[in-house]
């Protein structure tokens, strides 16, 4: 059996913040193992680029900021 992930990160108005491309996996015979298993894979796999779309998401939040506090000096 295969389960189609999708995931979508919204901040706390809805927008959405990040996006990941569907992915598919594979639960095998669909027991505790294969499908911790192929959880386990997903997630290094996700994890890295969810991380660093949030990351860049608050440097440039971050740069926004400041470049609107120089604006009012």
């Amino acid at each position: 059996m295969r389960a189609r992930v999708e995931v979508v990160i919204r901040d706390e108005a809805g927008n959405i913040l990040s996006q990941l491309a569907p992915q598919q996996i594979d639960l095998g015979a669909q027991s505790l193992h294969e499908i911790e298993r192929a959880v386990e894979i997903w997630k290094q796999q996700a994890l890295p680029e969810i991380e660093a779309d949030l990351l860049s998401q608050a440097q440039n939040q971050f740069t926004q900021q400041k470049k609107k506090q120089r604006a009012k000096l």
